[in-house]
């Protein structure tokens, strides 16, 4: 196959990625969210340090719970939520009601270390990104929707969730991803991207 082809095929993924936020009440089959992780700890790390552990919720319990957790956390981001546009508004509130039905949830942990250098700390940061991105694209590439969910990262919350998937106690979570089928009707919330010159310089 040609070069060209290839590179065709890899920007029809990028552009097809977006966050899904209404799922279809149906879970992956643990051999894909398998080759997805496995496609995700494929990403470069610093110093090769692959800092990344992967927690896979599947049990409709838990996930119940995490629903829960996440209508709560709506409650602290209430001001910030408010100032966003009346549509963004709705789906957020839908969204952070009953978090689209997801029945798959990914969170990505790192390991602490006492007195750890702090670029470290930044390090594993970047690298849990690129395992993170892998994923998502991963889950595109097979029809796949994600949603990367930040309001699991505040102590009240990432607490709880340590607690309920039994994480180790010198764990922190670094990132939360929400994934499934795309409801059929579904039309994602296509949000503006910043102009090429807004984030790019040549030197």
């Amino acid at each position: 196959m040609p070069a060209s082809c290839i590179k065709m095929e890899f920007q029809k993924v990028l552009d097809n990625r977006h966050s899904i936020r209404e799922f279809e009440k149906k879970s992956i089959p643990k051999l894909i969210l398998k080759r997805l992780i496995l496609n995700a700890a494929k990403a470069p790390s610093a110093s090769n340090r692959q800092p990344w552990k992967f927690y896979v919720v599947c049990s409709e319990d838990k996930i119940e719970k995490i629903r829960i957790y996440l209508k709560e956390s709506l409650k602290i981001l209430n001001k910030d939520i408010l100032k966003k546009p009346k549509r963004f508004q709705k789906i957020i509130s839908k969204f952070y009601n009953n978090m689209g039905n997801c029945q798959n949830i990914i969170f990505i942990f790192r390991k602490k270390y006492k007195n750890e250098p702090v670029h470290f700390y930044y390090n594993d940061i970047a690298s849990i990104s690129c395992a993170a991105e892998n994923l998502m694209l991963s889950a595109t590439n097979k029809k796949l929707g994600t949603c990367w969910v930040g309001s699991f990262k505040n102590p009240k919350t990432e607490n709880k969730i340590k607690k309920l998937i039994k994480a180790e106690k010198n764990e922190e979570l670094i990132s939360s991803i929400l994934i499934g089928y795309p409801k059929g009707d579904y039309i994602p919330l296509i949000r503006k991207k910043k102009r090429l010159n807004e984030v790019l310089k040549f030197i």
